[in-house]
């Protein structure tokens, strides 16, 4: 994948970054219903309580839409620069999962999986690539960013907050890393199915670098810049044990 001048990139920012109107529709139905999920259990203490609900229902709004904006902006420009047409979509069936683990856990079990990414072949953007259709390690690394973007954004929010100490930054931290965490499972059509359809490689360490970084951040409270070296290191180490124990019997 060759690079691109600057003024090219912001001309293909212009014409295909922005969501279309059932792109529009669908990540307004998204953070609605993830808000929604978030905020279950916090309609009052103990008996329901409609202005508390409300509240903390605005609050979640809020949270949600930043995080699974974030996540999709990311990931459309990253598909834009190497040449594709990026669409969100909601997934259904996920919609579904959630609901279900919301109704049998009454809550404790919140379930962010409900939009995936597809990208589409720009035609005059990859004329004389190597591969000129759309390829499946590239979508794999386009899918990557999007949780690696939430991961990032928790561990910025962590290090703010641990001088303040804000109930909503906290809430918004744990989405955050429960957003990254369900995207990246290696169930189609999520991220991580991507991923590992891209690079089983890669996923693994991707998988040790997230699992890890979180672990050092947020349960260990270590410093955002010790946080991602130790936690490189960690995905570094899963990459060689999955290789060493199963790639190199495979290839």
């Amino acid at each position: 994948m060759g690079a691109i001048s600057w003024n090219e990139y912001k001309d293909r920012i212009k014409r295909y970054c922005w969501f279309n109107k059932t792109e529009t529709r669908d990540f307004i139905l998204i953070v609605l219903f993830f808000a929604f999920v978030l905020s279950f259990d916090k309609w009052g203490i103990g008996k329901f309580d409609a202005a508390d609900g409300i509240k903390n229902f605005s609050i979640s709004l809020i949270i949600v839409f930043l995080s699974v904006f974030l996540h999709h902006i990311v990931q459309r420009l990253g598909a834009i620069y190497c040449g594709y047409k990026p669409e969100q979509k909601i997934w259904w069936f996920g919609i579904l999962i959630s609901v279900l683990f919301l109704i049998f856990s009454n809550g404790r079990i919140p379930v962010f999986a409900g939009s995936f990414l597809m990208i589409h072949m720009l035609t005059g953007q990859r004329i004389g690539k190597h591969r000129y259709g759309p390829s499946l390690r590239t979508f794999g690394y386009i899918a990557m960013l999007g949780p690696l973007a939430n991961l990032l954004f928790a561990g910025v929010l962590k290090m703010i907050n641990s001088g303040i100490g804000s109930p909503f930054l906290d809430l918004m931290i744990g989405f955050n890393l429960l957003y990254a965490i369900y995207n990246a499972i290696p169930f189609p059509p999520l991220d991580g199915s991507r991923m590992i359809f891209s690079s089983r490689l890669a996923y693994f360490f991707f998988a040790g670098l997230m699992l890890g970084f979180i672990l050092l951040i947020y349960v260990l409270g270590l410093s955002l810049l010790v946080s991602l070296i130790i936690a490189f290191l960690l995905g570094v180490i899963c990459w060689i044990v999955f290789f060493l124990m199963f790639e190199r019997h495979w290839t």
